[in-house]
């Protein structure tokens, strides 16, 4: 994996062997700004947008695609000035806000996010910036640190989730920790690492900023799985905004794109067993 640019070389070393790092307060001034830009999003939203239809909701439901444009770029404006700080050549790919519904469906189980950098040449991270409390209670983010050293580097849009399939959850809930966060608190890690959260049981939606950061000079990059072979992926470089454009995004993006450019197919490289990967899991918790 290669590291994100991390000023701080202890917070790039713990990046690179437990796969996220937490900075407490980094966004705590900001908070009020942001909690402003949500109630007014809410309170221009008609109770039929697609919004309030998902347990996991965000800006990226939101019918109306020029007010979703508007809180992207806001939410932008506000959190990239404090990013300088921490980090060195970097871009904003997109930046707005992720919310779970209070209820018992709002499990997000743990999985790694699809591939949208070539990792093996370039970094690209997300991050998370709760604006309320985030706790057990309310399904504050769950990490397996060291995941993103054992779990596959190529992930497909319309490929089923690795962890799932393989029915990993013997070794990797063991490994699983829960970090809260308050409003204001920063955590960045790495799509690959196996990340979800618990069901929101409390009475209160749980809002955060939900963001992407990526190296300066790295195009977004998605894979889809080739019909004709499992084992290659089709590549394609897109724009920054690309999920975010989408005008329904949960069938949109497991299609192929119809913007930016095809690249060249490649094979995946990840060869591991089952046994060898909970193998690998195992070794952690020693």
């Amino acid at each position: 994996m290669i590291v994100p640019t991390f000023k701080d070389p202890a917070t790039r070393e713990f990046f690179e062997r437990s796969g996220y790092a937490v900075f407490p307060g980094f966004a705590k001034s900001l908070v009020p700004e942001l909690l402003a830009i949500y109630r007014e999003m809410l309170a221009v939203l008609p109770a039929s947008d697609p919004y309030f239809k998902a347990p996991m909701t965000g800006t990226n439901c939101i019918a109306d695609m020029e007010l979703r444009a508007r809180i992207l770029a806001a939410v932008g404006r506000i959190v990239e000035p404090g990013m300088h700080a921490i980090l060195d050549d970097f871009r904003l790919v997109g930046a707005g806000f992720r919310v779970k519904q209070a209820g018992p469906d709002s499990t997000l189980p743990l999985h790694q996010d699809p591939t949208q950098v070539e990792e093996d040449r370039h970094w690209l991270m997300n991050f998370i910036i709760p604006i309320v409390d985030t706790n057990p209670e309310n399904g504050a983010l769950q990490v397996v640190p060291g995941s993103h050293k054992i779990m596959p580097t190529l992930r497909s849009l319309d490929l089923e989730d690795r962890a799932e399939l393989w029915n990993l959850d013997e070794v990797i809930e063991p490994l699983t920790e829960t970090i809260p966060m308050r409003a204001g608190d920063a955590i960045f890690y790495p799509q690959a690492l196996l990340h979800g959260s618990g069901a929101n049981l409390t009475n209160e939606d749980r809002p955060l900023i939900l963001g992407t950061l990526v190296a300066r000079e790295a195009p977004v990059t998605v894979f889809f799985r080739s019909p004709d072979d499992a084992r290659v992926f089709e590549r394609y470089e897109v724009p920054d905004d690309y999920y975010n454009r989408m005008e329904d995004f949960d069938r949109d993006h497991k299609l192929r794109p119809t913007v930016g450019r095809r690249l060249a197919d490649v094979e995946d490289p990840y060869n591991r067993s089952r046994d060898e990967i909970m193998a690998a899991f195992r070794a952690l918790s020693r």
